[in-house]
């Protein structure tokens, strides 16, 4: 709480003092994970467990120390019908900080007042929303928007919601999650939900894939490296432009 308190009045500081607002996190990244009624409880688990183990991993953790700020700030929600948020935002510049965000993940109890079907319009509304409440100044801004399904239910359809983000300077990077090597699903992620400056996808084959294509999408996020140079590093079928 009082991390919180003091980023806001440096905030204003720098606002008040110098007109301007300078960047003080390389990256303010918002997880807006699918928990409709197609993920069950073991699919809900591997997810959980997957964004924990991509933020455990020494690429993640490197991305973050190399950054010019050395700072990151992460929000995390869960999302169907309605959404909940799962993590407010929490500033992370070591390993630490990351244990205190597994913890969280891996004892707080599923929600269930978001309903069962899947609306990614409102994942990806509610977390652009979330940017206005960020403690720090970033240098980017990206939703990391993961499911299993295309929108079947809402009525702010997800191009909609993607296109009013990027308006606000926002990347949506897509994971989907696909099953059978069925590419439907990846071809809906990328007409309909990415978008944005060196927007890209990582598709998971199955739930059992999320935490490999978590942790290679939180190491390229974070690194902010030049699209073309970071596809050339992070070579492999699951990552793509």
């Amino acid at each position: 709480m009082y991390a919180r308190i003091f980023a806001a009045a440096v905030f204003a500081f720098l606002v008040l003092s110098t007109g301007t607002v300078r960047a003080q996190a390389d990256l303010a990244l918002v997880l807006a994970v699918d928990v409709s009624g197609s993920v069950d409880d073991y699919r809900f688990n591997l997810q959980r467990e997957g964004i924990v183990q991509g933020l455990e991993s020494q690429p993640v953790l490197e991305a973050v120390a190399s950054g010019v700020h050395q700072t990151i700030e992460l929000a995390i929600i869960e999302w169907s019908e309605g959404r909940s948020t799962l993590l407010d935002w929490t500033i992370i510049r070591c390993r630490e900080d990351i244990d205190g965000v597994a913890q969280i993940l891996r004892t707080r109890e599923r929600p269930n007042q978001v309903g069962s079907m899947t609306d990614v319009g409102i994942g990806i509304a509610s977390a652009a929303d979330l940017f206005d409440t960020a403690p720090l100044a970033a240098d980017r801004k990206i939703i990391d928007v993961s499911g299993d399904g295309t929108q079947n239910t809402g009525d702010l359809r997800a191009e909609r919601a993607r296109d009013l983000a990027v308006a606000r300077g926002i990347t949506i990077n897509g994971l989907p999650i696909t099953s059978g090597g069925d590419e439907g699903l990846e071809d809906w992620y990328r007409t309909h939900v990415v978008g944005g400056q060196g927007a890209f996808i990582v598709v998971a084959n199955g739930h059992e894939s999320f935490a490999e294509a978590m942790r290679m999408k939180l190491t390229v996020e974070i690194a902010g490296a030049d699209p073309a140079l970071r596809f050339a590093a992070a070579s492999g079928p699951l990552l793509r432009p």
